[in-house]
């Protein structure tokens, strides 16, 4: 029995202000779902095991693709290739129960745990940093819900902590400008003319 999932709603941030110059960096996003393919115990569940209930985001990332690209274009950014590439690597994005008294209350954790990379075109790292938040813990009597509203608020609060980070701006802002264009080569003529002008001083 494979983890089921459910699909999540991301809140775009309130309150965003464009980003000098943001409007000339394009950005490109990448995502990659390293989260293994398990499966949980039916068997256990039907014996009322919470323990072994999960719940993982469907679609988990494009969710997460498209919240980053929802709030790199409330500052500015032109998402497109050509530019900075921010590159995530999504660990673990999951909800999990645990029993606690004599299995009659029940406490849901939503978390998700994610590496970001900011690179530019030339494959140079600007930023490196695992991202992990996890929402507020909720316990009930015998609570065995889809943990919607937990995985939505560790990727919001995930995401929020992200873009709070002065780094991970500056970091597209450089990656994003075009690289210095090569020194011009100085042809052989024009340095023997040099050395003949200095022997004639």
């Amino acid at each position: 029995m494979r983890v089921p999932e459910r699909p999540i709603v991301y809140t775009p941030q309130a309150n965003v202000q464009l980003l000098k110059d943001a409007n000339t960096v394009p950005v490109e996003i990448k995502v990659e779902d390293l989260q293994p393919s398990e499966s949980i115990n039916r068997l256990a569940l039907m014996a009322g095991d919470r323990d072994e209930l999960r719940f993982r985001v469907q679609d988990a990332a494009d969710t997460l693709k498209a919240a980053t690209e929802t709030e790199l274009k409330a500052r500015g950014f032109n998402v497109g290739a050509g530019g900075a590439v921010i590159t995530i690597k999504m660990v673990h994005f999951e909800a999990n129960y645990q029993t606690e008294d004599l299995g009659f209350v029940t406490t849901v954790r939503g978390s998700l745990f994610m590496r970001v990379q900011v690179q530019s075109q030339t494959g140079k790292v600007r930023y490196s940093k695992d991202v992990e938040d996890q929402a507020t813990p909720v316990s009930g009597f015998f609570m065995w819900r889809p943990a919607t509203h937990e995985l939505q608020e560790s990727l919001e609060d995930a995401i929020k902590g992200l873009f709070d980070d002065p780094a991970f701006m500056a970091a597209i802002l450089a990656a994003g400008q075009p690289p210095p264009l090569p020194a011009k080569p100085v042809s052989p003529g024009r340095i023997a003319g040099a050395f003949a002008t200095m022997s004639r001083r």
